[in-house]
């Protein structure tokens, strides 16, 4: 519905057009203008600039979720919290004001474990935008890293120079080099799935600790820590169009020689989370993973694994 000041508004814009028709006319054809017209012309051209000056165009409202582009407000219960994101969250601490960049941060609803939020951001070509997107609630900031993903190398990294094995057994025991996965049912899948071992980083935990104790709990052996240490990749993301989930890659080295990573001995202990159920599997990095590039193979491979086994497949056809 239009305002009552509306047609006013529309009458003085005309009568500026009126006016600045006729100065225009006048200048143009050297004619004098009469004192009258110039009494009436001057109050109309304050007036239409005035009006020019206080008309605003709305912005645009671009939202730029592929999921939901006309998303209907969340009927979420609970109170809905947003905030602006610091210079260092959005740009990674060097303070940089490119595009595009992260404006802010809207919480819609949360769980115990999970939260569902909605960014505010500047496109690349300065547009406003938005998209939703799921994080943990133990993320501790924007940067901090939220698990490792283990990759276990099973062998005997210690044989002495020089010790070789009599009998062809003997010596195909010291050239092992095998790696573990795990098996568990993945509720959101609906299935179970294979992985490599991998957790949470808990509070004060560096990649290499979260990584040891995880091994242990998961799988029941016992990595390297002093004299061949973990190596720890850079953080890599998971899936960047759904979460902000990062992860880091530690490649761990296991000592079979080691009496604790001895399945039949005492000293053998795995000891997972309340529901988790872990069937692990010890596979030989030599004879690849074949089996899980099989269409229509159960247990479902995570990505990341299909990935490594595939690098694995291409090494082996190259080196042929």
């Amino acid at each position: 519905m239009q305002s009552r000041s509306e047609p006013t508004k529309r009458c003085r814009l005309l009568s500026l057009l009126i006016c600045v028709a006729l100065l225009i006319h006048c200048s143009e054809n050297s004619t004098t203008i009469h004192p009258l017209a110039l009494a009436f012309a001057f109050p109309q051209l304050r007036l239409g600039v005035r009006v020019l000056r206080t008309r605003k165009t709305p912005p645009k409202k671009i939202h730029a979720n592929p999921i939901v582009p006309n998303r209907k407000p969340y009927s979420f219960v609970g109170r809905t919290t947003s905030r602006t994101m610091s210079t260092e969250e959005t740009n990674g601490g060097s303070g940089a004001s490119d595009l595009p960049r992260i404006d802010g941060s809207e919480t819609i609803g949360s769980t115990r474990w999970l939260k569902l939020e909605t960014l505010s951001y500047t496109d690349a070509t300065g547009s406003q935008r938005k998209w939703d997107y799921a994080t943990r609630t133990t993320k501790a900031s924007k940067s901090s890293t939220d698990a490792v993903v283990i990759i276990p190398l099973l062998k005997r990294p210690y044989k002495k120079e020089g010790e070789t094995g009599n009998e062809k057994d003997e010596e195909d025991k010291d050239d092992v080099l095998d790696t573990l996965l795990v098996e568990q049912f993945r509720p959101p899948v609906g299935r179970a799935t294979l992985e490599f071992p991998a957790g949470l980083i808990d509070a004060g935990e560096t990649p290499e600790q979260a990584a040891l104790r995880e091994l242990r709990e998961e799988t029941g052996y016992v990595g390297e820590a002093c004299r061949i240490p973990p190596v720890v990749s850079r953080q890599v993301c998971m899936s960047p169009g759904l979460c902000d989930e990062t992860v880091q890659c530690v490649v761990v080295v296991v000592d079979l020689d080691n009496p604790y990573n001895d399945p039949s001995g005492a000293l053998f202990e795995a000891t997972p989370d309340e529901g988790e159920h872990i069937t692990v599997h010890r596979v030989s990095l030599k004879d690849g993973f074949q089996t899980l590039l099989d269409k229509g193979s159960s247990p479902m491979a995570i990505m990341g694994l299909y990935l490594f086994a595939m690098g694995l497949e291409v090494g082996k056809t190259m080196g042929k």
